[in-house]
């Protein structure tokens, strides 16, 4: 019975699983990904482990998606583009190096709301039209993130806790899962233009700052990781840490009592 109150520390090696123990460092403990830990030392060691699998794990390849018809066929048959002005157009696009997309733009063949139409359409997701106006979003992802993905929380639904996050480009797929996982959100992709994107990451009244955010570039080994997450979790006195993978990085979100912190660490390449 005691033990719905007083939890067992997930840590297998933890020396003190005891009921005193339990019962003393209760109230110290912090959950990882579903899992407690009643102290920062066991934390650090159970998931040097853990870290170590996400560094390293590369898991499915993703398929390219051979059906998506080429962007330039697409403004074509949108009747954005005529077959000359295509043939213009990729004839630019192979001396130089612009993406098609703003090749079309620079000729003046497309806007740029015809081209994000024309790649939404390619990717079977909505266009969702941001403007001037200034986002509010209550969900947090790291802007180090949102620059290297090309990507942009555009709204958010409390009640539902569905999260739609623009992309300019591309879906990355791989990121989308990530987000929902360390949010807890539902997740679905949309596009907007790139000046949209841009404007809203540069504006002065941007909620997306670097504020709660560390980059490291340069630690790969999974024990420094540990460690390193070990002192922000002490700092912020944490109750709640999740650790997720992105393409190019790992993600340690770690929530204190009254701050949360985002670590990134650097994936090594294989």
């Amino acid at each position: 019975m005691w033990r719905k109150w007083a939890p067992v520390c997930a840590n297998s090696r933890c020396a003190g699983n005891s009921i005193l123990h339990a019962i003393t460092r209760r109230r110290r403990g912090m959950t990882v990904d579903g899992e407690w830990y009643c102290d920062a030392d066991c934390f650090e060691q159970a998931i040097q482990g853990k870290i170590g699998e996400l560094m390293t794990f590369q898991g499915k390849a993703v398929k390219a998606r051979s059906s998506r018809v080429p962007l330039g066929l697409t403004l074509l048959q949108k009747g954005v583009l005529t077959p000359e002005q295509l043939r213009v157009a990729l004839e630019h696009h192979r001396t130089t190096a612009l993406n098609f997309g703003e090749v079309v733009q620079q000729l003046g063949f497309a806007t740029a709301e015809q081209v994000t139409s024309a790649v939404a359409a390619q990717w079977a997701c909505p266009v969702f039209s941001l403007g001037d106006r200034p986002l509010e979003i209550g969900v947090r992802i790291p802007r180090h993130l949102m620059e290297l993905y090309g990507m942009l929380p555009v709204h958010y639904g409390e009640l539902e806790r569905r999260l739609l996050i623009a992309f300019v480009s591309g879906v990355q797929h791989h990121v989308l899962y990530t987000i929902g996982y360390m949010t807890g959100c539902t997740v679905a992709p949309c596009f907007v233009t790139a000046r949209e994107y841009q404007f809203q990451l540069h504006s002065p009244a941007t909620p997306f700052l670097r504020d709660h955010e560390l980059v490291f570039d340069k630690i790969v080994e999974a024990a420094e990781i540990a460690q390193i997450s070990k002192s922000y979790v002490v700092q912020l006195d944490a109750d709640q840490v999740r650790l997720g993978k992105c393409r190019d990085y790992l993600w340690t979100r770690i929530s204190g009592r009254n701050r949360e912190m985002d670590l990134l660490f650097r994936r090594q390449a294989t």
